[in-house]
């Protein structure tokens, strides 16, 4: 347990890191504003998608794939759980229309690629990770169609909304090559893997210079911050967990559900908002305090879940 929780405490800590540069970088005006833009479309065009398919054609083999194929359907049964709640919490604590879609997507849909694939890599390795990945498929789809639908409304869904996306394409990819046993040159792994290897800092750099529109003291005013991201980042996880254990889950299939939906809140809960119209700042304060939280947070659920996950 104390391994998981330093080294859990170190990954987390080195993506604040990178968020607070990217914050002082906006702070300080050292780069043009439209910079956000630039640093997005390098993290879902290129670095993100390489991630995805250095991983999964690495660990996703035709020997693999029957003890993996039933996490899809798994993940699909925990997302509609928890968009199931996320709705019923959005109703009790929503003001207005705006703010309960938010809080919808908040408690729905955390973020669980940029910020918690490293960490998840870091901690319990990249067999674990490519588990995590297939389980969180379904949620994937539900990001892109589902989690912008939430601000775009009257959208319709649409298959071409899903497959647009380099990220959803990527996975497919990554898993078409592993089934398919085809070995990638030595060279062209070197260049996933460097590329892969931007995808967070590049990704928490975005996320610090989106949120480095606003003062340090609005991200931090209020108390609302503070409880909507406690019970993203706690309350949530800790009724999932009882849940599963009750029923009987332990090792990665009470792992996975968990090491996911205790993650922080996603950057789209701003930039869905923003790229509509729509006043994000209330937005941009749940997802500071939520970083700021999953310092002190996440180390310690990382070490109560493993030890929860290895009882017999």
């Amino acid at each position: 347990m104390t391994e998981v929780f330093l080294s859990t405490l170190q990954k987390v800590g080195m993506l604040l890191i990178f968020i607070a540069v990217g914050y002082l970088l906006r702070q300080r005006k050292l780069l043009p504003e439209d910079s956000s833009k630039v640093l997005s479309k390098l993290s879902t065009m290129i670095f993100c998608p390489a991630y995805n398919i250095k991983n999964l054609s690495q660990n996703v083999t035709m020997e693999t794939i029957g003890q993996k194929l039933p996490l899809v359907l798994y993940g699909a049964v925990c997302v509609a759980a928890v968009i199931g709640l996320a709705f019923l919490l959005a109703k009790l604590l929503g003001r207005n229309d705006l703010e309960k879609r938010s809080l919808i997507y908040a408690f729905s849909i955390p973020n669980y690629g940029y910020f918690g694939y490293p960490i998840i890599e870091g901690v319990f390795g990249s067999e674990m990770l490519a588990n995590v990945m297939i389980f969180a498929i379904p949620l994937m789809i539900a990001t892109n169609t589902f989690g912008y639908m939430l601000f775009a409304k009257g959208s319709k869904l649409s298959v071409k909304q899903v497959f647009k996306s380099p990220t959803v394409m990527s996975v497919f990819i990554g898993l078409a090559l592993g089934l398919s046993g085809i070995k990638l040159p030595g060279f062209v792994m070197d260049v996933l893997s460097g590329a892969g290897g931007c995808m967070s800092p590049v990704a928490m750099l975005l996320a610090g210079f989106v949120l480095g529109a606003y003062p340090l003291g609005k991200l931090m005013k209020g108390f609302r911050p503070y409880m909507i991201s406690g019970i993203r980042l706690l309350g949530i996880p800790a009724l999932f967990c009882a849940v599963l254990f009750l029923v009987g889950l332990r090792q990665a299939y009470l792992l996975m559900p968990l090491l996911i939906f205790s993650m922080p809140l996603g950057l789209n809960l701003v930039v869905f908002p923003e790229s509509l119209g729509e006043d994000a700042t209330e937005n941009a304060k749940l997802c500071f305090v939520s970083y700021i939280l999953a310092a002190f947070i996440l180390p310690v659920t990382f070490a109560a879940l493993t030890w929860l996950a290895n009882l017999a």
